[in-house]
């Protein structure tokens, strides 16, 4: 089973990855996760799915509670499935 992470971060910027359908979300962070330094979380979304419309709400510049699955860790980057979020006002 795979353990769910709660982070509070800010929404960096949206990007599509070149190479697949994917968009994600880039999250400011800094600090470290299991033992391994993190310098910025991306939020995977599969462009296809439905659900997409309802994270088209994550805006730029805006705090988030954000509940994730991670995916793996790469250069220093974590990247994660997006399981549920709250805005912070």
């Amino acid at each position: 089973m795979q353990e769910l992470i709660l982070v509070i971060s800010r929404c960096l910027s949206k990007k599509r990855n070149k190479n697949s359908k994917n968009i994600y979300y880039r999250f400011h962070f800094r600090g470290f996760y299991k033992g391994k330094k993190i310098k910025e979380i991306h939020l995977y979304f599969n462009i296809t799915e439905e659900k997409i419309t309802n994270n088209e709400s994550l805006s730029k510049g805006e705090d988030y509670l954000l509940w994730v699955k991670k995916k793996q860790i790469d250069q220093e980057v974590l990247e994660a499935d997006l399981i549920k979020y709250k805005k912070i006002v």
